[in-house]
């Protein structure tokens, strides 16, 4: 998409251009910028999905696992911003607030438009958050560290130990990830 300058000469003066705009309209792009997030009961979090398209689309979050598949309506609860990346793309955020039982399961992106639709999934999970009564430091509990915990076991490492040693190695997935779709 974008401007074309059109120069035609066969050797004969004058050269002959034109400048032409050229819009390519096509069914949305949508993809989750995680497709599983895990947080704790009380916490706030974010959902979030890039969309592409042309002409514009109208777009939306709703809950797969629902009885009905209600559109998700911004009000105390969730909280849905878009910003604009250029003229057919954009992020679409979902912000969920307190969360609670009844709020972990399956989000789902959509966006629509004259010559389509597309959707993208994001599973939202509870993970477990205790306090390991020594202080305030977090400890994380589930199948995860449960699968982690004979392979770090001969090194001696402790759970703590684990989450501090591959939150650096997540946090450099994510920013890798987010690196990805901006550019």
């Amino acid at each position: 998409m974008g401007a074309y300058y059109c120069i035609a000469s066969n050797g004969v003066p004058p050269t002959v251009s034109r400048r032409y705009h050229v819009q390519v309209h096509f069914i949305p792009q949508v993809k989750a910028a995680l497709q599983l997030v895990g947080a704790p009961l009380g916490s706030d979090v974010e959902l979030q999905c890039y969309i592409e398209a042309s002409p514009k689309a109208m777009n939306s979050w709703y809950r797969e696992d629902a009885l009905v598949s209600d559109k998700l309506l911004e009000n105390p609860k969730f909280r849905i911003t878009e910003r604009l990346v250029n003229e057919y793309s954009l992020w679409m955020n979902l912000t969920i607030k307190s969360l609670a039982f009844g709020d972990f399961g399956t989000y789902v992106c959509a966006s629509v438009n004259a010559l389509g639709k597309m959707e993208s999934q994001v599973s939202l999970h509870k993970i477990d958050v205790n306090l390991n009564g020594v202080g305030d430091e977090p400890m994380v509990s589930g199948a995860a560290w449960q699968r982690a915990r004979n392979s770090h076991a001969r090194a001696g490492a402790t759970q703590s130990h684990y989450i501090t040693q591959h939150l650096a190695q997540l946090n450099a997935i994510l920013i890798t990830t987010l690196r990805y779709l901006y550019n």
